[in-house]
């Protein structure tokens, strides 16, 4: 089968290449020509097209974004903390979304999931599906004491050795909100426990000023401010269900044991990334700041790629979150920022501080991602690159080589000849309106149209 995308302004996704009036051919899934037709149009009134044609005026044709950092798009169990799996409907949904918010790549960072869970959505949708792995002892360790609700016993006899040999593209996430006291337990399991003693439901963002009184921002059992947790306890209406040494013993008891083996599950992980030669994708926030600062200096020269996701984290100061990154590019470690839903929805990360400040300087961030919101509620990967170019971080070809070639250069096995709208690459292509990227109105992959008008296509799923 043979398609002509024509007449948008094509962006090639090297960083730099942005052809107007462009047009891209595909033939057998595969890019066969990328042109420059204005004025020399070869397919005019007096020669059609043998195939089937999509006319992209108005519009920005791109390759298929490559989201590095997602979650709850397998079967197999969710986050770092292993908890129960999402059903089909839930998983299936959470890539619908992306696909048809025009990414066509995904890397599922729930490291517990199998390989086999990977296989199975990726098989399911249209969306290429690839798996990470976080299956080491002590990140085991710190699941079961978080959650574990989810671990198969399949799970827990596999290593990260098996997972890479079975198709594995990186190690990850090293480390999770969920076990490290950070938003997944702010927004999950502290209220959870709470509600079980008390009957009150509170909010994430009662439940975090409620930890950090606690335990301060980096997770210090020695940080206890009484006075700050009487306020905060009072907010939430939990003064008269509990007294403050209640309330600290159950944040206590629900944070802290997960927290050292998570520490030092992040230590195994990118030991294991250094032995195996793949990508260590680890959890950057103030809680992690420590260790990632000791395996800089420990890795310095060395040959391991150790990515620091969401180094734009809300749990980091602003000036925090620069300087670990300027340091990280000192070292040589690339680093991911993640849009969460700071663009839109706002439900979890209110602030863009962080996001604008490390993006604004060139070089501190690498690529880019979602990770994931509330519900699987985040912003669309699209969404970033479109921020990212009119708040003039970035041209809008490079905005959209962080989505694309650079996540397929930094992490190898994610998008083998992807990434790129190139003679010969795999044709995973995007067409959304020039003057909103979130309404995307074709998305190909393996040149098969998923998406027409805006609307899923039968071929979505399979």
């Amino acid at each position: 089968m043979s398609t002509l995308i024509r007449g948008g302004t094509v962006i090639k996704g090297s960083g730099d290449t942005v052809i107007e009036g462009g047009a891209v051919v595909i033939r057998d899934g595969r890019i066969a020509d990328v042109l420059d037709i204005r004025g020399a149009d070869p397919w005019g009134a007096d020669r059609d097209f043998a195939g089937d044609v999509i006319d992209a005026s108005g519009c920005v044709v791109m390759p298929g974004l490559i989201n590095s950092h997602t979650h709850g798009v397998t079967p197999g169990a969710l986050f770092p903390s292993a908890a129960p799996a999402l059903t089909e409907e839930r998983w299936m949904g959470n890539l619908d979304r992306h696909l048809l918010a025009g990414t066509t790549t995904v890397l599922s960072l729930c490291g517990f999931a199998s390989m086999d869970d990977v296989r199975e959505a990726d098989r399911r949708h249209a969306v290429h599906v690839r798996g990470a792995t976080t299956h080491l002892p002590h990140c085991l360790q710190a699941a079961g004491m978080a959650d574990g609700q989810g671990l198969t016993a399949e799970a827990r006899e596999l290593t990260v050795e098996r997972m890479l040999l079975d198709g594995a593209v990186a190690i990850g996430e090293l480390g999770g909100g969920q076990t490290l006291g950070g938003g997944g337990q702010d927004l999950v399991y502290i209220p959870a426990a709470i509600h079980k003693v008390s009957g009150i439901l509170i909010t994430i963002d009662q439940a975090r000023r409620i930890k950090e009184a606690v335990l301060g921002r980096f997770i210090d059992a020695a940080a206890l401010n009484v006075v700050a947790l009487a306020e905060a306890a009072k907010e939430a209406g939990l003064a008269e269900a509990f007294t403050a040494t209640q309330l600290a013993k159950l944040v206590t008891d629900s944070v802290m044991p997960s927290f050292v083996p998570a520490i030092e599950g992040i230590r195994e992980g990118v030991q294991a990334a250094a032995k195996f030669g793949v990508p260590a994708i680890v959890h950057s926030a103030s809680a992690t700041a420590g260790v990632l600062r000791e395996l800089m200096f420990e890795l310095d020269g060395g040959e391991a790629t150790v990515i620091a996701a969401h180094a734009n984290h809300p749990s980091h100061t602003p000036d925090e979150a620069r300087e670990l990154a300027v340091l990280g590019r000192k070292m040589g470690w690339p680093a991911e920022a993640s849009v969460f839903d700071l663009l839109h929805r706002k439900h979890t990360v209110t602030t863009r501080e962080h996001w604008d400040l490390l993006l604004r300087e060139p070089d501190l961030i690498s690529v880019i991602g979602t990770d994931y919101g509330h519900d699987g509620d985040h912003d669309e990967l699209i969404s970033a690159v479109q921020d990212i170019a009119a708040f003039g971080h970035r041209s809008l070809a490079g905005a959209v080589a962080m989505a694309t070639s650079a996540v397929a250069g930094l992490i190898p096995g994610i998008a083998p000849a992807s990434g790129r709208l190139e003679a010969g690459c795999i044709a995973d292509v995007v067409v959304a309106r020039a003057d909103d990227l979130r309404d995307v109105r074709f998305v190909l992959v393996e040149g098969v149209c998923v998406v027409r008008d805006g609307q899923l296509t039968p071929e979505a799923h399979r």
